[in-house]
């Protein structure tokens, strides 16, 4: 597989492509939206997300408010009534997860230096 960018950015992509009504919950589907990403990775985003959920549900929940909502960390923390701290801590534990699994399924990725 090709080279990729970083989680960070490949998360965001995955929010856009999401948000078009591509992923798996379908929204609002916009047909002016282009991404970089294409269907497979969009849904094996997806699916690893889908994963984590089963582990660590309020991570998923974090990464989903994100990167498809495209929340701040602080609405995060009001949101899920936590603290500020702890929201930026799971956004950044379940983007580590989630590189992991997607580079154990063979996605390369950059890491941010």
């Amino acid at each position: 597989m090709q080279l990729v960018t970083t989680i960070d950015d490949l998360l965001n992509e995955w929010g856009v492509w999401s948000q078009a009504g591509l992923g798996l919950t379908l929204s609002s589907a916009s047909n002016d939206v282009i991404t970089s990403i294409d269907d497979d990775m969009g849904l094996l985003i997806d699916q690893a997300v889908a994963m984590l959920g089963q582990y660590a549900p309020k991570t998923k929940k974090v990464i989903m408010m994100s990167y498809r909502s495209q929340l701040s960390t602080r609405q995060i923390a009001k949101n899920l009534d936590i603290g500020e701290t702890k929201a930026r801590q799971l956004l950044l534990s379940g983007g580590a997860w989630l590189e992991g699994h997607l580079m154990a399924k063979g996605v390369l990725i950059k890491t941010a230096a």
